[in-house]
């Protein structure tokens, strides 16, 4: 019954569940800043950082034997190529390898995995595995990515944006090529689907699409804001430390 597929209690939006993931968030994003020298230093980070990439592969791999347990698996609709999926496996792998050229590229779009716990796109609540499979998978990446800041010192650019951005047009090029000929809706970008890019529906398959690509441009950029403040901040001090 846990690993069924079918809907037993339904998600309730900001419903004491929905709230508590967010706590968790937070205080996971606290503890990493609060503790962030202490596990800079820890002999055994690299270690128990290898260990936790995996254990994150591992957990998404679990989507992919749920899908196969229920028999609901289909190659259009279940295979990692969203930009979620992308996100995860480039977090898990700068992570694993310590590259900073991976993480420059994955933090623009990690944004996704807060929308995706503020918006989920799933009916299962607390009874389900799929439940916690979805929130502590989004949950668990996001934190992924604010420890390679914390911890690593890693400070996106507005190069990393650029070759962010140039990166994800490929992406979105070839799933939209690849879409149009399988007639599937890849990385939901012919139509939305119900998420929340419905609001660019009506107006046709190309303003969607346009407006689709400017709003993740924008989202990227807002996501930069707090990079730019961070780096400004290290100017500062490399200039009081060479005077």
């Amino acid at each position: 019954m846990f690993f069924s597929d079918k809907v037993g209690i339904e998600f309730q939006s900001f419903s004491f569940i929905h709230i508590l993931l967010f706590i968790f968030v937070i205080v996971g994003a606290i503890l990493i800043f609060v503790f962030r020298e202490k596990i800079r230093k820890y002999e055994h980070e690299r270690r128990i950082m290898k260990i936790i990439a995996i254990i994150a592969l591992l957990w998404e791999f679990g989507l992919y034997a749920w899908y196969i347990f229920n028999g609901t698996w289909e190659w259009d609709q279940n295979l990692p190529i969203g930009l979620c999926a992308f996100t995860l496996y480039i977090g898990i792998f700068a992570l694993y390898f310590k590259k900073f050229s991976l993480f420059e590229i994955g933090y623009f779009w990690s944004w996704g995995a807060i929308a995706s716990v503020l918006f989920p796109d799933i009916l299962y609540s607390y009874d389900r595995y799929r439940f916690y499979q979805f929130m502590l998978g989004h949950i668990n990446f996001f934190l992924m990515y604010l420890y390679m800041i914390f911890i690593y010192k890693w400070y996106p650019t507005i190069r990393s944006y650029k070759k962010s951005a140039i990166t994800l047009i490929l992406i979105v090029a070839v799933l939209l090529v690849t879409g149009i000929v399988t007639d599937t809706n890849l990385m939901f970008l012919r139509e939305s689907e119900g998420t929340p890019f419905e609001i660019f529906e009506g107006n046709g398959p190309t303003v969607y699409l346009v407006l689709v690509m400017i709003s993740a441009a924008a989202l990227m950029l807002l996501w930069y804001t707090p990079i730019i403040y961070i780096n400004r901040k290290q100017k500062i001090k490399a200039k009081i430390k060479n005077k």
